[in-house]
């Protein structure tokens, strides 16, 4: 397979250049199952492990260690279809979110996107929150949000789903689209093309893996029905994987999720919510929290009615979420380099 199909291109190549020095070829991570990957160079696709060195260097992180859609270097085994990687490129994107139960953990679901489908159902278990949430995740990783309402064939409503989608995209694409029928499926497909990369995120049973079942053609990913009282399912992707589509591009499945956490965000809050953002300027305050200032222009919009009191009342817990994430890495930050300085000293008192 090109490398060009995969997403390669001249900046890639460039960046490359000390690797192949070293004798290392290019590849790309397809499947990422615990410590153990596959991956896909210009010839096969091989199993692959992380060298020492970058396992050493990924123990305070497991960010800092191979994720789908990661360019890597890879030394191939002698005779065998195994490969090592023996370091990461750098990521142009990166969607990630918080791993559920685990302090302020970076859970990394893809890298190197040109496109992220926020799937959620138009059925029972449309959630406008938890669509707030993953706009957030999807406008901090640098790629391109759209919204897909999926099961449009359960909705007996269809214009006030849309409706309701549109209201909390903050300017993002929102397409419909029905897994079962196809109907919308090719609006999809025509945001992939060759050479690209998206991804899909969503709760669990709201139709991602039917959806690339859809634009691949055939069933390739097992899908299950989802209980009919209230509209739950469960994931059956169990690790996140790559595809290549035959009509050029590749999609990243990624496992359904009970809950979708936001990561630490920056930019990624600004652009999902730009009605406050268009606003904040005119506030008095430029570190307005837009809570209790005097001349607040939030507020005063608040107040009159021009912004809604939901999007405000998400805006608020937003940004009360993100400083938690903040505070907690620093306490983190500060655990580890206490921990790390406790290491240094034992062993230089039993050097000496």
């Amino acid at each position: 397979m090109e490398l060009t199909k995969l997403g390669w291109n001249s900046d890639l190549q460039q960046q490359f250049a000390p690797h192949y020095a070293k004798g290392l070829i290019p590849a790309r991570v397809a499947v990422e199952n615990k410590h153990f990957f596959s991956v896909w160079t210009a010839d096969a696709e091989l199993l692959a492990q992380v060298s020492g060195k970058c396992f050493h260097e990924a123990r305070r992180s497991n960010s800092k260690l191979p994720k789908v859609g990661d360019w890597v270097a890879v030394k191939l085994v002698p005779n065998e279809e195994k490969a090592v990687i023996q370091a990461i490129l750098p990521r142009r994107t990166q969607l990630s979110r918080k791993m559920a139960g685990h302090g302020a953990t970076e859970h990394i679901l893809a890298t190197n996107i040109d496109t992220a489908f926020m799937v959620t159902a138009a059925d029972l278990s449309f959630d406008a929150v938890c669509l707030e949430q993953m706009l957030v995740v999807a406008h901090e990783s640098g790629a391109r949000p759209v919204v897909v309402l999926n099961k449009i064939d359960l909705c007996d409503d269809l214009d006030a789903k849309l409706a309701a989608a549109t209201r909390v995209a903050g300017g993002a694409s929102v397409l419909a689209a029905c897994a079962l029928t196809g109907r919308g499926v090719k609006n999809l497909s025509q945001l992939i093309k060759p050479g690209d990369t998206a991804v899909f995120i969503g709760t669990s049973g709201v139709g991602k893996s039917s959806l690339i079942n859809r634009l691949y053609g055939e069933d390739i990913q097992a899908t299950v029905e989802v209980r009919t009282n209230d509209a739950k399912g469960r994931h059956t992707t169990s690790w996140r994987e790559m595809i290549f589509l035959p009509q050029g591009g590749v999609v990243i499945d990624t496992p359904g999720m009970r809950e979708f956490h936001i990561w630490i965000a920056n930019e990624g809050s600004k652009q999902a919510f730009p009605e406050v953002e268009a606003l904040s300027p005119h506030c008095r305050f430029r570190d307005c929290t837009h809570t209790k200032e005097k001349k607040c222009a939030v507020l005063e919009a608040l107040a009159v009615g021009t912004l809604p009191r939901a999007r405000y009342d998400s805006f608020i817990k937003l940004q009360l979420e993100i400083r938690y994430l903040h505070e907690a890495e620093k306490r983190a930050s500060r655990q580890a380099r206490k921990k790390s300085g406790r290491v240094a000293r034992r062993a230089f008192s039993r050097e000496n």
